[in-house]
């Protein structure tokens, strides 16, 4: 169980009626929409506490639907025991289809669970992202969803948590399941690490692009984890598989890895690295390269990319990927110069 945070005055009698998580970005007002910020803007949650006539929270400033509202501090509300919680997914990998990963498609639930998340002033804490319950690839940076509760006597209220299945064309969560997404910067393999601590999702899907499972994050598979991040850069490019980035890519070479590690083409000239953002494009697979780690200015297993496969998003040598031996193909996004 989460710690509890004793909050509020004895003599308010109120009753709360509802709870809700808000987030303020870098200083600015409240507000319980998902909260999207770069890892050196501060997000700091705070707990809201609703009676039949009073919002009660230490937010300095919040808005609800789009409006400012008036609220009391924490220290006027009802006396109650806040707890904080995580609210994330319980497995790193899992799949929309039957084992033989083709046949009988559907949106698979992703299930979640609730873990204990302490520290933090009372009624507000900075957002941690970290997942506890599947590995941690990000390192400060991914996507989490909270939880708060208000506990008065034998009454607890809370905000809305891994009950609030969003249903039908979806295996995750509603957005009034507060979520809190930090990336590295503004570049397209930052937008990326918006991904990380969600699920690999085999066949990742929805009934439209802004109804997506990676739209939503809430996992992805490996095709639709590069795409996000174009997405994310403002560029309408329709979510897809690994077969369907060849329409929508540049080529830039083509080649197999010789024995020192070194990916050539057919003539055996070593393939260029390009450039940090490039697509490394394998048979049913695909990654992005982070960082040139081999042999300086050639693409080799050394290399760093980042990739989505039966894992949450990691950056990994390419050695270690899985799809070393196969056949590559480095591309690149027609909106990158």
């Amino acid at each position: 169980m989460a710690a509890a945070v004793l909050v509020g005055d004895p003599a308010n009698a109120q009753v709360i009626v509802r709870v809700r998580v808000v987030a303020s970005v870098a200083g600015a007002a409240a507000a319980e929409r998902p909260a999207y910020a770069r890892l050196d803007q501060p997000v700091v949650l705070y707990a809201v506490l609703q009676t039949r006539t009073t919002l009660y929270t230490d937010a300095p400033a919040l808005t609800l639907a789009g409006r400012r509202v008036t609220t009391e501090p924490l220290a006027r509300a009802p006396r109650a025991a806040l707890a904080w919680r995580r609210v994330e997914p319980t497995a790193a990998t899992m799949s929309n289809t039957d084992e033989d990963g083709v046949s009988n498609f559907h949106f698979a639930p992703i299930a979640y669970a609730t873990s204990a998340l302490a520290g933090g002033e009372t009624g507000a804490l900075a957002a941690d992202v970290r997942p506890t319950l599947t590995p941690d690839h990000g390192h400060g940076v991914g996507t989490m969803r909270f939880q708060v509760t208000a506990t008065q006597g034998d009454r607890t209220a809370a905000s809305p948590g891994p009950e609030a299945q969003r249903g039908r064309g979806s295996g995750g969560l509603t957005d009034d399941v507060f979520r809190v997404s930090l990336r590295r910067d503004d570049s397209y393999l930052g937008y990326l690490t918006e991904m990380f601590g969600q699920p690999y999702i085999w066949a990742s899907a929805g009934a439209t692009d802004a109804t997506h499972e990676s739209e939503r994050l809430e996992g992805a598979d490996c095709a639709d984890f590069v795409v996000y991040g174009e997405r994310r850069l403002g560029h309408q490019i329709a979510y897809t598989y690994t077969g369907g980035l060849p329409q929508i890519t540049k080529l830039l070479a083509a080649g197999t890895r010789g024995d020192d590690g070194v990916y050539r083409d057919a003539h055996g000239h070593p393939l260029p690295f390009g450039a940090p953002g490039d697509i490394v494009l394998f048979p049913r697979h695909v990654g992005v390269l982070v960082e040139d780690r081999g042999t300086p200015g050639v693409l080799d297993d050394q290399d760093i990319m980042m990739h989505a496969l039966f894992d949450t998003p990691k950056e990994q040598p390419i050695a270690d990927s899985g799809y070393a031996d196969k056949p590559v193909e480095l591309r690149r996004w027609p909106t990158r110069r």
